[in-house]
């Protein structure tokens, strides 16, 4: 879908909902983050009530990551943002949440390309 950068992890300190979770972050990215392509997976949170997100970035060239990181952690709570070393091995994993959690239906997607350039690649 895209040449991603960075992948992310952001949790939240209370119970986010499946809907709250979506709206959170596509807040998040919209408000602090409005240039970079997307694609995210919620999950459940595996020791507690809840969800989280995990998220592949694209178009993050010169992103400050500890400004990131310090924006998500003062309104929601911790989250990791890391640069891409492999990128199969972030995609089978964001692949695997896909599969496992939305056919069972416990969990939700999106993307946004915000790269024009991309989306005349996806189309051929």
């Amino acid at each position: 879908m895209a040449p991603w950068d960075l992948f992310f992890t952001g949790t939240f300190e209370w119970e986010s909902s499946l809907q709250a979770t979506r709206k959170a972050f596509q807040k998040f990215m919209s408000s602090n983050l409005p240039g970079v392509t997307y694609f995210f997976v919620s999950e459940k949170n595996p020791n507690r009530p809840g969800y989280h997100i995990h998220a592949l970035m694209s178009d993050a060239t010169g992103l400050y990551r500890k400004g990131v990181w310090a924006l998500w952690k003062k309104k929601y709570g911790m989250n990791r943002l890391e640069p891409i070393r492999s990128r199969l091995d972030v995609e089978k994993y964001t692949t695997k949440h896909c599969v496992t959690y939305l056919t069972k239906g416990v969990g939700d997607y999106d993307f946004q390309i915000n790269d024009p350039e991309l989306w005349s690649k996806n189309k051929k």
